[in-house]
């Protein structure tokens, strides 16, 4: 089964336990302090995600005039979710510790990109804790 927007916790474990193509991916971030979501990943994280940092990997060059997270040329970014592990069946899901807007970025990055195997963990990380 392929998920496109939304997954449980619960059936993400499935997909990790059938042995499926999975790329989990952590985007926590936090706009204060940029470390600080590599530094917690690095604590803690869902078993087997890679984790991708909102300024180095899901945003673009900024040029003075296209804002805090430009977008990232869409080759670049496909070439960073390569090196990550992502071919075109694999199902990629993100997930963060703050309500989820970082892990909606890189979905979106991979719907933009024409990457239809892409979901958000429903609750993020809390909810995987807790589940």
């Amino acid at each position: 089964m392929r998920y496109g927007t939304l997954i449980t916790p619960q059936a993400l474990h499935a997909l990790q336990q059938s042995q499926s193509d999975v790329l989990v991916c952590d985007c926590s971030f936090d706009l204060a302090d940029p470390a600080a979501g590599e530094r917690n990943y690095k604590v803690a994280h869902i078993p087997g995600a890679v984790y991708v940092h909102l300024d180095r990997d899901l945003s673009g060059a900024k040029t003075g005039s296209n804002g805090r997270h430009p977008l990232p040329r869409r080759e670049d970014f496909a070439a960073l979710m390569t090196r990550l592990g992502a071919r075109d069946n694999t199902q990629v899901v993100a997930y963060d510790d703050a309500g989820g807007a970082m892990a909606a970025r890189l979905w979106w990055l991979l719907r933009w990109a024409g990457h239809e195997a892409s979901a958000v963990l429903d609750g993020g990380l809390a909810a995987w804790r807790d589940a």
